[in-house]
C-alpha cells in the first residue's frame, strides 16, 4: 500500500499527464452518444412472447400513423365548430411529414344499407348545407354505428379520433422525431384556430418525442442546477471554493470520461441510463471529498502539503478502493436484469464508478497540490455536527441502539404491503398529450389496452375454410362475455355483417357463410375497400393463412391482465383444434409480464450483488467480524424506507425496485469509511467506545458531506418532467439520508456493544481457563 502511495506522489505529474491525454481521447466518443426512446429499451430482451409480438408484426405489418383527439366540453362533437375543425384536419393532413392518408367523422362511409337509406355515401355531408337538425340526425346515426364507437367515437358522442397515416423513407430516431414536430405544428395550428376546443395528438413517434424532450429537459435544467447546488454545498462544508472546484474538476473529467466510453462502444441512452452521468457524478464527488477532508485535517495538524496528501491517501485508499469495488458490483447487478433500460444504467454507473477511482487517484492529487495554503479552511462546516453526534453515542448509545432496533424491525414487518405493478407510461409527463389521450381512451371509450392475437390456420388460404372460422368465431364471441373485454374485433366479424348486408340486413344472416365460394368472394370485396380505404388495418396476413384478433380493454392492472391473458391461453388450449396456433401480437401483454420476470431478476441480482459485496468487505476488511456488521447499515435502509413506503403508498414499478441494488451500491461507501477507520484504531489498541470516537472524527465530516451533496443530487429529481423520475427521488433521498443516519447513530453503539460483549466473553473465558 504504502508503494502505492509512494508512486501516486511521485510520479503525480506524469499521471496527470496521461491521465488528461486518456480522457481526452475517450472523452471524444460523446461524439458518438445517442438517445433511444423508443419502448424497445424498456422491454425484457428474454421474454417469449417478444418473438412471437414481433412475427405477428412481419405478418400483420401495422400501418405507422398518428392519432387526434377531438374532446367536447359540451358533451357532444356534433356541433359545426368541432366539424370544421376536423374538416380543416381532413384538408390539412399533408402537413405531416411523409402523410399518405387521413380518416375522420368527415369522410366516414356508411355501409351499404345506410347508404341506401340516407341516399348519400359519407356519414357528414358538405358542412355548409347542413342544419343542426341534420347535425342531430347525424348524430344519432353515428352513435348506432357499432363499429364507429368501437374506433373513432365515443359511445356518448362526446370524443372524436381522426387518424393521418405516414409512410418514412427510413425508419431512424432523426426522422421519427420530424415527423412527430410536424404532427405537434399542425396541432397547435388548430388550436389556435379553434381556442374554444380541446385537441390532443397521440402516437408511437408523439410518446418518442415527449420522452425524448423530457430527458433533454432533465439533461439540460436539472444537471447543471444539481452541479451548481452541490458546488455550493461543497462551498459551504469545505469552506473553500478552490478545493470545491478542485473535487468538481475532477467529477466532471470521470463524467466525460464515462460518457466517452458508452459512445466508443455506440451502446444508446434511453429512459433510465439518461441519469447514469448524474449518479458519477456523485459517485465521483464522494470520492473527492474524503481526500480533502483529510487533506485538510493534515495541514490544520502542521504537516506540509504533501505529507498531508500522503497521510490522506493512507487513510482513504482502503476504503475507496473497497467502495469502488463494492459499489461496481451493487451497479453491475443490474445485468442480471433482461430489460435494457435496467442493466444499461447499471453498466453506465459501474464504468463511471471505475473511471472516478483512476482519476481521484491520478489527477485530484496533483490538482490540490498546486492550490496555496496561506489560508487553510477551518473548520470543515459539518464537524460540530460531528462532535454533537460523537457526545450523543457516549451519552445516549444504549438508547440509539434499542431505538434503531425497533424501527428495523417494525419496518420489515410492514415490506408486504407493498405490491408490485408498473405503469409503462411512467417515462411521460404527466401534462403531455399522450397522459390526457390515454386518460380519455380509458374513460369514453374503454379502449386505452389492448391485447392483440394472430390465429393461424396452417394452411395456404385456410381464412376462406368454414371450419378454421367457426373455431375462430367461437373463440371471439366466449371473449366478448368476458368482463375484461370492452370489444373484440376481428376477420369473423366482417364476415358477417357482409352476410348480413348481402340479404337486406336481416339479423337473422348475421352469421358466418357456410359456402367457401361466398366467403372468398366477401374476401375480394373486401381487398377492393382496403385499395379505396388505406386507413384499414389488416386483418389478415398476405397468405391468407392467419387471422389478427384484437380485444380491447381497460382501467386494467398489470395482474388483472396478465389473469386476462391466462384465462384465454386456457381457454385456446381447451377448446381450439391443435393444428390452429395461436400467438401473441401486441407489446401491452410484454409490459404486464415485466412485472413478473423483472422483479424475480432484480430479487435474484440483488441476493448475488449482496453477498458478493458482504464477501469482498469480509476479504477487504480482513475481518469477519466487521464484515458481517457491514450488512446492517448497507441492508436495512433500503427496508426501512420500503416499509414506509408500503404503509403510505404500496406500489412498486418493478423499476423502483433496483433501487435496492442501487442503493446498496451507493451507501456501502459510507459504512465503509465508518468501519476501515474503527478497525484501525482497534488494531492501534483503542477502546471500543474512543475507538467509535476516532472513526466518527476521521469518517463523520466527509460522508456526512457526500451523503448530502448525493441525497441533494437525488431530490432534485423530485423536479424532473417524468413520474418515474419523481419516485425514483421520493425512494432513494430518505434511503440515503437513512444509511447515514444508521451509520452515525446506530452503528456506533453497535459496535460497542458487540466488542464489549466479545471482550467480556474473552475475559470470563481467560478466567474459568486459569481457575483450572
Amino acid at each position: 500500500m504504502q508503494f502505492l502511495i509512494n508512486q501516486l506522489l511521485l510520479k503525480r505529474h506524469i499521471l496527470t499527464l496521461m491521465t488528461l491525454l486518456l480522457g481526452g481521447a475517450v472523452s471524444w466518443g460523446i461524439l458518438n452518444t445517442s438517445l433511444d426512446s423508443t419502448f424497445n429499451s424498456i422491454l425484457s430482451e428474454d421474454d417469449p412472447y417478444r418473438e412471437e409480438v414481433e412475427q405477428v408484426r412481419r405478418d400483420f405489418p401495422p400501418s405507422t400513423g398518428v392519432l387526434f383527439a377531438f374532446l367536447s366540453t359540451s358533451g357532444d362533437v356534433f356541433n359545426f365548430e368541432m366539424l370544421h375543425a376536423m374538416e380543416d384536419l381532413t384538408n390539412r393532413y399533408v402537413e405531416v411529414e411523409s402523410a399518405v392518408s387521413v380518416g375522420s367523422l368527415l369522410n366516414r362511409r356508411l355501409n351499404a344499407v345506410d347508404a341506401d337509406q340516407f341516399h348519400r355515401d359519407y356519414l357528414i355531408p358538405d358542412l355548409s348545407t347542413l342544419t343542426q337538425d341534420d347535425l342531430n340526425s347525424i348524430r344519432e346515426i353515428a352513435l348506432n354505428d357499432e363499429d364507429l364507437t368501437k374506433s373513432m367515437l365515443s359511445p356518448k358522442g362526446d370524443m372524436a379520433l381522426a387518424f393521418i397515416k405516414y409512410k418514412a423513407t427510413t425508419d431512424d430516431q432523426a426522422t421519427r422525431l420530424s415527423i412527430a414536430e410536424s404532427v405537434v405544428a399542425l396541432r397547435d395550428s388548430l388550436r389556435a384556430d379553434y381556442p374554444g376546443l380541446t385537441i390532443y395528438v397521440l402516437g408511437g413517434v408523439l410518446f418518442e418525442l415527449d420522452s425524448h424532450k423530457a430527458q433533454i429537459k432533465d439533461s439540460r435544467y436539472l444537471f447543471p442546477f444539481v452541479v451548481a447546488i452541490s458546488i455550493l454545498l461543497l462551498w459551504f462544508c469545505l469552506k473553500s471554493l478552490l478545493f470545491s472546484m478542485c473535487v468538481f474538476t475532477v467529477s466532471f473529467a470521470t463524467i466525460g470520461l464515462t460518457v466517452g466510453t458508452v459512445g466508443w462502444a455506440q451502446i444508446p441512452f434511453n429512459q433510465i441510463s439518461i441519469m447514469g452521468p448524474l449518479v458519477v457524478l456523485m459517485i465521483a464527488t464522494a470520492d473527492g471529498v474524503h481526500i480533502v477532508s483529510i487533506y485538510v485535517q493534515g495541514l490544520h495538524n502542521s504537516l506540509t502539503k504533501l505529507e498531508a496528501m500522503r497521510q490522506s491517501l493512507a487513510v482513504n485508499i482502503q476504503p475507496v478502493s473497497l467502495a469502488t469495488v463494492t459499489t461496481a458490483m451493487g451497479f453491475l447487478s443490474l445485468n442480471y436484469c433482461s430489460s435494457p433500460g435496467i442493466y444499461g444504467f447499471g453498466n453506465v454507473v459501474a464504468i463511471g464508478v471505475c473511471w472516478a477511482y483512476v482519476v481521484t487517484l491520478t489527477l485530484l492529487p496533483t490538482l490540490i497540490l498546486l492550490l496555496p495554503n496561506r489560508k487553510i479552511p477551518r473548520p470543515l462546516g459539518v464537524r460540530g455536527l460531528i462532535s454533537g453526534v460523537g457526545r450523543l453515542v457516549a451519552q445516549r448509545g444504549n438508547l440509539l441502539f434499542r431505538g434503531g432496533l425497533v424501527l428495523i424491525v417494525t419496518t420489515m414487518a410492514l415490506l408486504p404491503l407493498n405490491k408490485v405493478d408498473f405503469n409503462r407510461f411512467s417515462f411521460v409527463d404527466k401534462d403531455s398529450d399522450f397522459h390526457h389521450v390515454m386518460r380519455a381512451l380509458s374513460e369514453k371509450i374503454g379502449n386505452d389496452q389492448s391485447l392483440v392475437y394472430s390465429v393461424h390456420s396452417g394452411q395456404y388460404y385456410g381464412i376462406t375454410e368454414p371450419v378454421f372460422l367457426n373455431q375462430v368465431d367461437e373463440f371471439s364471441r366466449w371473449v366478448e362475455h368476458q368482463p375484461e373485454a370492452s370489444f373484440v374485433t376481428s376477420y369473423t366479424d366482417l364476415l358477417k355483417n357482409l352476410n348480413k348486408a348481402e340479404h337486406d340486413n336481416d339479423e337473422s344472416w348475421n352469421k358466418l357463410p357456410v359456402d367457401k365460394l361466398q366467403i372468398i368472394d366477401y374476401l375480394v370485396g373486401y381487398q377492393l375497400i382496403q385499395e379505396i380505404e388505406p386507413n384499414l388495418e389488416p386483418i389478415f396476413n398476405s397468405d391468407y393463412s392467419a387471422i389478427r384478433l384484437v380485444i380491447g380493454t381497460s382501467n386494467l392492472s398489470n395482474l388483472e391482465l396478465l389473469h386476462f391473458n391466462d384465462r384465454i391461453d386456457q381457454w385456446i388450449t381447451a377448446n381450439l383444434k391443435p393444428e390452429y396456433k395461436v400467438t401473441h401480437g401486441d407489446n401491452s401483454i410484454l409490459f404486464a409480464r415485466l412485472d413478473r420476470s423483472i422483479s424475480v431478476e432484480l430479487l435474484k441480482g440483488f441476493t448475488l450483488s449482496f453477498i458478493l459485496i458482504t464477501l469482498t468487505l469480509l476479504i477487504g476488511l480482513k475481518s469477519v467480524r466487521y464484515g458481517l456488521l457491514s450488512v446492517i447499515p448497507n441492508l436495512f435502509p433500503a427496508t426501512i424506507v420500503f416499509g414506509f413506503w408500503g404503509l403510505w403508498i404500496g406500489e412498486l414499478s418493478p423499476y423502483i425496485l433496483m433501487l435496492f441494488s442501487i442503493s446498496i451500491g451507493l451507501v456501502v461507501d459510507d459504512s465503509v469509511h465508518i468501519l476501515s477507520k474503527y478497525i484501525s484504531a482497534r488494531r492501534d489498541g483503542k477502546t471500543p467506545e474512543s475507538a467509535v470516537q476516532y472513526s466518527l472524527d476521521k469518517a463523520g465530516p466527509a460522508i456526512t458531506i457526500t451523503t448530502l451533496s448525493l441525497a441533494l443530487g437525488t431530490f432534485i429529481l423530485v423536479f424532473s418532467n417524468t413520474f418515474y423520475y419523481q419516485n425514483v427521488a421520493l425512494l432513494l433521498t430518505p434511503i440515503i439520508l437513512v444509511a447515514l443516519l444508521l451509520d452515525l447513530l446506530f452503528l456506533p453503539p453497535l459496535l460497542i456493544k458487540f466488542d464489549n460483549w466479545l471482550e467480556r466473553r474473552e475475559y470470563v473465558g481467560v478466567k474459568l481457563e486459569a481457575s483450572r
